[in-house]
């Protein structure tokens, strides 16, 4: 018997049952609103050139990235084509894979989804002058256009690693959303503008130091947040990078899978407080994936009963991109 948590327990039996004409009241709200935001980062090769650069990586480490172009994205993409999944989701792509890949990347392009950028060498922020950072972004939006015809909205981070100044340069190219940050787990958000929050310097006498955060901001950029963290993503837990420090490998499948569905069962039953809409559990479910990940045969069947699992939860529960979750964030700003 495969394991399950007591809370998945009491409410399985309660989950609606497409074949079934009788609906069961799954909380004392009968109202909810979950948008479902999939995405994959198509990071392949540029993983190991930019935040994954090390002095030690060689040719084994570069070819999990060819594996990932080359047989983790048609697996994925056929998989979300049988799903009717490939319209309704995102894909943020590096400008390296872009260029590396141009035959898979087409394939994803085709399928009909959303592309995002996600750098060029999946260069981190930090790694980067502010002139370098602003090249490699009209670099990227170049690609995107030449690629799809049309100018990028979306931009990921590589390693969610962003910093004060990315956000005024994407603001400047127009981009309407960003998906690095966690402010919140399950709720889009238009970002503040917040101070940069600067380290204690211990060497200086302690009252120096010894203030709080900023965080309130009556200032408002354009960008809507859409979450994203480590605990909604497949490759931390499930890909070995030999010289990754956070690199487990060797987790079960099932492991991640169970705390998936445990997140969206919490949520489901308790997010009525924290939605836009009094009255209904109204909140987004963040699921980031990587094709050096999901695309190996151990993860793949996993990803497939994660997808059909929440498609089975009725039309309170649909799949969205990105672009289409900050357009209506956006819109209900200014109701």
């Amino acid at each position: 018997m495969s394991s399950i948590t007591s809370q998945e327990l009491a409410i399985a039996s309660q989950v609606p049952d497409p074949t079934s004409t009788i609906t069961k009241p799954l909380t004392k709200s009968s109202k909810h609103r979950v948008r479902v935001a999939l995405s994959v980062d198509f990071d392949a090769i540029s993983a190991h050139l930019g935040t994954g650069k090390h002095p030690d990586n060689n040719m084994a480490d570069y070819s999990q990235g060819i594996f990932a172009g080359k047989v983790g994205v048609p697996r994925l993409v056929k998989l979300f084509n049988k799903l009717g999944l490939s319209e309704k989701m995102t894909w943020f792509i590096p400008g390296h894979s872009m260029e590396t890949f141009p035959a898979e990347v087409k394939q994803i392009v085709e399928s009909g989804c959303e592309i995002g950028l996600h750098g060029y060498s999946h260069e981190g922020a930090y790694q980067l002058t502010e002139e370098q950072e602003s090249d490699v972004l009209e670099k990227c939006i170049d690609l995107a256009i030449k690629l799809t015809g049309e100018k990028p909205v979306g931009w990921r981070a590589p390693l969610y690693q962003i910093r004060e100044t990315t956000i005024p340069l994407l603001e400047k190219h127009g981009f309407e959303y960003d998906s690095s940050l966690t402010h919140h787990d399950s709720q889009p958000f238009l970002l503040p503008r917040h101070p940069t929050i600067e380290p204690p310097d211990f060497s200086k006498p302690a009252s120096t130091w010894m203030h709080p955060t900023p965080l309130t901001s009556s200032s408002l950029t354009s960008l809507v947040e859409i979450p994203c963290n480590w605990y909604g993503e497949d490759e931390t837990p499930l890909s070995y990078l030999p010289h990754v420090n956070n690199s487990h490998g060797y987790v079960d499948t099932r492991v991640i899978e169970q705390m998936w569905k445990d997140r969206f069962l919490w949520l489901w039953e308790n997010a009525e407080d924290e939605g836009s809409e009094e009255g209904v559990n109204d909140f987004i479910f963040p699921i980031c994936l990587h094709p050096d990940t999901s695309g190996m045969a151990h993860v793949i069947g996993m990803i497939e009963r994660m997808m059909i699992w929440l498609q089975s939860w009725g039309k309170e529960v649909q799949f969205c991109r990105y672009e289409d979750i900050a357009k209506e964030t956006k819109a209900r700003q200014t109701r």
